[in-house]
C-alpha cells in the first residue's frame, strides 16, 4: 500500500443507502443509467467511475452511504437520478487489485490488517476506482482501492 493524495474532481453522482449484503442488488444498472443521463445532457465522462463509501465498517449488515460517481467534463442539470458535485480531495492509502471483484470479500480484511500493522485506523471512508472493467474475463479487471486512515 502506498500513500496518495487524490485531487478533487467534478462528478455526476447517484447516492444510495445500502449494506454489503445487498450492495450489488441495490446497484443494478446504476452506472449505465448515469451514463444515459449524461448522454441526454451531452456531457462526456473524463475518467473511470468511482464508488465512494461513507460510514462502511466492513460488517455485512451495517448501512452506509454509497455514491456511484462518474468524473465529467462540465456540470450539468441535476435530475431525480443524478446530481453534480465536486468530489473532495482525498488523502488515502491505495492498493491496485488485478482480478475479479469477488476477491474483495477476502482482500479488504487483508488491507485493513496491513493498515493496523502500520498503526493506521480506517475512518470508514474509502473509494474504489474502476480503471478497467471486463465482464467477460473478470481476471482482467483493474480496481484501485483507496482507504482513508
Amino acid at each position: 500500500m502506498e500513500a496518495k493524495k487524490v485531487e478533487g474532481t467534478l462528478v455526476a453522482v447517484h447516492s444510495l443507502k445500502t449494506n454489503l449484503t445487498r450492495i450489488y442488488k441495490n446497484i443494478g444498472l446504476t452506472p449505465n443509467q448515469i451514463m444515459e443521463e449524461l448522454g441526454t445532457q451531452n456531457i462526456k465522462a473524463i475518467a473511470p467511475q468511482i464508488w465512494k463509501y461513507t460510514g462502511c465498517d466492513g460488517q455485512m449488515d451495517t448501512e452506509f452511504t454509497l455514491e456511484v460517481c462518474i468524473p465529467v467534463e462540465k456540470k450539468g442539470k441535476n435530475t431525480n437520478f443524478i446530481s453534480f458535485k465536486e468530489l473532495e480531495a482525498f488523502t488515502c492509502l491505495t492498493h491496485v487489485h488485478k482480478g475479479p471483484w469477488s476477491d474483495f470479500a477476502n482482500l479488504y480484511p487483508i488491507l485493513f490488517n496491513k493498515l493496523g500493522q502500520m498503526g493506521k485506523t480506517p475512518t470508514g471512508n474509502f473509494r474504489e476506482v474502476y480503471h478497467h472493467c471486463d465482464f467477460e474475463d473478470v481476471s482482467k479487471c483493474i480496481t484501485e482501492i483507496q482507504i482513508e486512515a
